[in-house]
């Protein structure tokens, strides 16, 4: 769940200081009163969009994928009202149609009992299997984060990893599984669950749940420090590099099969996979110079490589939730397709000026 699917309210503050409070009855018809042209606007863009059946059949399949590539076009087709369309724009347009000063998130239900594991499986293709029959099969996991073998060995050190880590074979990947219930039968039942969703497929370790605070929490340390342990250990001179992307949950296995083999085509022998594999979000990580030319052209040619794979082999986001930035702004009209992207190309720039009308 993201900060679009959570968000209760927000206040806004526009270019000429107009402040727009989602939240307030008062605010939003003070704004409708104040800024007409850019609601007008808005209704617009909607309704041109919601014309073209095509265009818009498009733009809700790339959101069944995490997706934070541009605008949030969505919102022009979810939300009915001109003022929610606007909030839900603001998420992820980092600064660029106002300013975000404060937010209201609607909460997420936690569970009282959670139960964690390691599960190990011989490569990423088989770890990618589980995922696909976690999601597919609606299994009781309420997180499966993967953990592949250059990240595993970059944490094996750290407190609370199990020993079995420093000893794993070449390519062992691991996925870490959590469940959570509100009574210890349910959770129970849910292991049982998550068990029986991987038989048949080869596990390097048994699979061993622990319910223990103390021991789950460690295991979440270790994912969470993953970047930092990986950052500390790249060569002198050069940069550690984070991407995300996600693919359709169905060619997860291929997909992630592709991008570890790509990374070590390229020379990133030190590229790391892990992340959000339940919603087919992986970020991966490797080390990257910029002192020579020869440095530069590898890291364009393995950029380039990489987006064709994403998009044009398997249809996924270049960026999941980190949001466009420089890096991969050049590659949106790639992901979205030529005419696709010229059609959304000018509903962003009326975006924008809808935003400077204000200015006038």
């Amino acid at each position: 769940m993201d900060t679009y699917g959570v968000m209760a309210s927000a206040r806004f503050v526009f270019l000429d200081g107009t402040v727009l409070d989602t939240g307030s009855e008062a605010s939003r018809s003070e704004f409708r009163k104040r800024q007409p042209e850019m609601i007008a606007g808005v209704e617009r863009l909607s309704k041109r969009l919601r014309s073209n059946p095509v265009l818009s059949k498009r733009i809700l399949r790339k959101y069944e994928v995490k997706n934070t590539t541009g605008y949030g076009l969505r919102a022009l087709l979810e939300w009915d009202d001109p003022v929610d369309m606007i909030a839900r724009l603001m998420i992820g347009s980092e600064g660029t149609l106002g300013f975000i000063s404060e937010i209201t998130h609607n909460t997420i239900r936690k569970y009282p009992l959670k139960a964690s594991a390691f599960l190990v499986f011989p490569d990423i293709r088989t770890a990618s299997l589980a995922v696909t029959r976690f999601k597919l099969k609606s299994t009781p996991v309420s997180a499966a984060e993967m953990i592949d073998y250059f990240a595993l060995k970059a944490v094996q050190n750290m407190d609370g990893v199990p020993d079995y880590i420093v000893g794993l074979p070449e390519g062992a990947t691991a996925i870490l599984v959590q469940a959570e219930a509100d009574r210890q039968e349910v959770l129970e039942s849910c292991i049982d669950t998550i068990l029986a969703d991987i038989e048949g497929l080869d596990l390097v370790v048994p699979a061993s749940f622990t319910d223990k605070p103390s021991e789950y929490q460690a295991y979440w340390n270790i994912r969470k420090g993953i970047f930092p342990a990986v950052g500390a250990t790249r060569p002198k001179g050069t940069t550690a590099l984070i991407e995300d992307v996600a693919f359709p949950i169905e060619s997860l296995a291929d997909a992630l099969t592709d991008l570890q083999q790509l990374m070590q085509k390229h020379g990133y022998a030190d590229g790391v996979i892990y992340g959000h594999a339940l919603d087919g979000n992986l970020h991966f990580i490797f080390s990257q110079g910029f002192g020579s030319a020869e440095e530069v052209n590898r890291y364009e040619r393995f950029i380039d490589e990489v987006c064709e794979v994403v998009v044009n082999k398997y249809d996924g986001s270049l960026k999941a939730e980190h949001g466009t930035g420089r890096n991969m702004a050049p590659f949106v009209r790639k992901e979205w397709g030529m005419k696709r992207t010229l059609s959304c190309w000018r509903l962003s720039g009326s975006l924008i000026r809808w935003a400077s009308l204000i200015l006038t």
